[in-house]
């Protein structure tokens, strides 16, 4: 299982780079194109959102595979260090059923715009090849949340405690004080 959730991650992780490099192009070639011949390019603003949209949705992925996601810790001292294990199972069971819900809605959507035949206003794309990486993205946390669920050995560690301990070493306190 921790090979196939690598090579997601994998994935997701160049697809996010993919998107931010289509969308940093456009806006960039925009730019160029106003500042050159006095006009904007026709669809550039469309190809920027969705791959902006791309980023969004596969980083979800990439921040969740890197342990990076942030989650409030302000009542982590009322639940008792025995029932951890328990809740953990829990927090990524409910992250997975949301995840489905989310997935299958999405896997709706597809399917109504292709029936619809509905298209992008500029660049005239089928709106279906767009929704297909949100219901992608849904999908893959899902499958990424259920086995944290089944084995929560395969989580990665949450590394905000290195960036907390990396902050208060990169700063030098007077007296020894460690706020």
């Amino acid at each position: 299982m921790r090979a196939f959730l690598n090579a997601i991650a994998s994935a997701e992780r160049w697809l996010t780079i993919a998107a931010f490099a289509l969308m940093a192009l456009a806006l960039l070639a925009d730019v160029v194109s106003r500042r050159v011949f006095l006009t904007g390019l026709i669809g550039a603003t469309e190809i920027a959102v969705i791959g902006m949209v791309a980023v969004a949705m596969f980083g979800i992925g990439v921040a969740t595979d890197a342990g990076a996601h942030l989650r409030p810790r302000l009542f982590d001292f009322l639940i008792p260090a025995s029932f951890e294990p328990v809740l953990d199972r829990l927090v990524s069971a409910v992250t997975a059923a949301f995840f489905v819900i989310f997935a299958g809605l999405a896997v709706w959507m597809v399917i109504e715009s292709m029936i619809l035949s509905d298209r992008t206003e500029i660049l005239r794309l089928p709106i279906w090849t767009l929704q297909v990486m949100i219901a992608a993205a849904f999908i893959t946390n899902f499958i990424r949340f259920a086995a944290y669920a089944l084995d929560p050995g395969l989580k990665p560690n949450e590394f905000i405690e290195d960036i907390k301990d990396a902050a208060a070493d990169a700063v030098d306190l007077p007296d020894g004080d460690t706020r």
